[in-house]
């Protein structure tokens, strides 16, 4: 065996259902993004004239990328952990 081989963990093939939870948060992530690209003056830190805080922070799109982010972080690791453990 090679250095190279010893080198490179082995890729572990995951099943469909941890695939589709592996990819629901960025999934999601992305769309905010596209959402704030296709329609930018719901982005109102573009464009804040006198809004309060909350007016600003708390945009649809802002929302979905935050959410995405969080589900990636908190809620897909812990449940892909589970799903391997469970598969095997």
């Amino acid at each position: 065996m090679s250095a190279f081989h010893r080198a490179v963990p082995a890729i572990v093939r995951r099943s469909r259902r941890a695939q589709v939870v592996a990819v629901v948060g960025p999934l999601t992530a992305l769309g905010g993004l596209l959402w704030a690209f296709i329609q930018p003056w719901r982005i109102t830190l573009l464009h804040p004239y006198g809004k309060g805080f909350w007016y600003l922070v708390v945009e649809p799109p802002l929302l979905v990328i935050a959410l995405g982010i969080l589900f990636a972080a908190f809620v897909a690791r812990p449940l892909l952990h589970d799903l391997e453990e469970l598969e095997g």
